[in-house]
């Protein structure tokens, strides 16, 4: 019990006697809690990773291939993987390559007619010259 006594006691000491001394002793605990606060938040400031030391990986045709070849790949995958190449890339470029890469990607067990539809609208006007064998593939895909 004395021991209870002696904190209770060392409280009232500190305590102030009149209420100016009280709103001011108020005040400078309130104004330490705020520094104490500011202090810790700059401190554990969680700092933004820097993107410039990673390096971007340009994608390639084997990269669409991968995703055409995959059969767990979601009909948006297969879509994402039909406007990348519309974006980056011609049949041009790699007759062959591009060829199967349509081939495989209209033959896919997760097809559907948005596929269909972006091959048809985009991906055909932008590689005319290559119209006829691009509709043969349109055309046994879709009879399949």
């Amino acid at each position: 019990m004395s021991f209870f006594s002696f904190v209770s006691e060392g409280i009232w000491d500190i305590s102030p006697d009149s209420p100016l001394a009280f709103v001011v002793y108020l005040f400078l605990i309130t104004v330490f809690c705020i520094i104490l606060i500011f202090y810790f938040a700059k401190k554990f400031k969680n700092k933004p990773k820097s993107t410039d030391n990673i390096p971007k990986k340009e994608i390639t045709l084997n990269d669409l291939l991968k995703i055409a070849n995959n059969p767990k790949s979601s009909t948006a995958d297969l879509l994402s993987a039909l406007m990348l190449f519309n974006d980056k890339f011609v049949v041009a470029q790699d007759k062959n390559k591009s060829i199967e890469f349509f081939e495989k990607v209209l033959n896919h067990t997760n097809r559907h007619k948005k596929l269909f539809d972006y091959f048809h609208g985009s991906i055909l006007p932008k590689n005319i010259t290559f119209k006829d064998e691009l509709d043969k593939l349109e055309k046994k895909a879709l009879n399949k």
